[in-house]
């Protein structure tokens, strides 16, 4: 979990001193990509404290750090605006859809 965190938090500066370094990566987007990085660091993190199994974490693994990359890239091209966002629409669900997902491979672990 710790190796997690670290890679993480990695991403996460680099992204930020990209941000602050390159003029043509707006302000809103480097919020986007950052919180896309801290959301899903979080989530995979959160998925290894939990008592799901082992085959459930891993699972969980690929799918979460899956919709992390794509939420990170296409952060780059989302809207740059908070009205009428679509982008921000899709990754708030599938953000609820991650925390479903953990949630249940966490619940059904305990049950088993």
């Amino acid at each position: 979990m710790k190796r997690i965190i670290i890679i993480a938090l990695i991403v996460l500066i680099t992204n930020l001193l990209v941000g602050l370094i390159v003029t043509a990566y707006s302000p809103l987007n480097l919020l986007f990509t950052s919180s896309a990085i801290v959301i899903n660091g979080l989530l995979l993190a959160l998925s290894f404290l939990g008592r799901a199994e082992s085959t459930h974490r891993l699972s969980l693994g690929f799918i979460f750090t899956a919709i992390g990359a794509l939420e990170f890239l296409t952060g780059f091209f989302a809207p740059e605006q908070w009205a009428n966002n679509w982008w921000l629409i899709g990754v708030v669900t599938l953000t609820s859809i991650q925390c479903i997902l953990l949630f249940l491979a966490v619940y059904y672990s305990k049950e088993a």
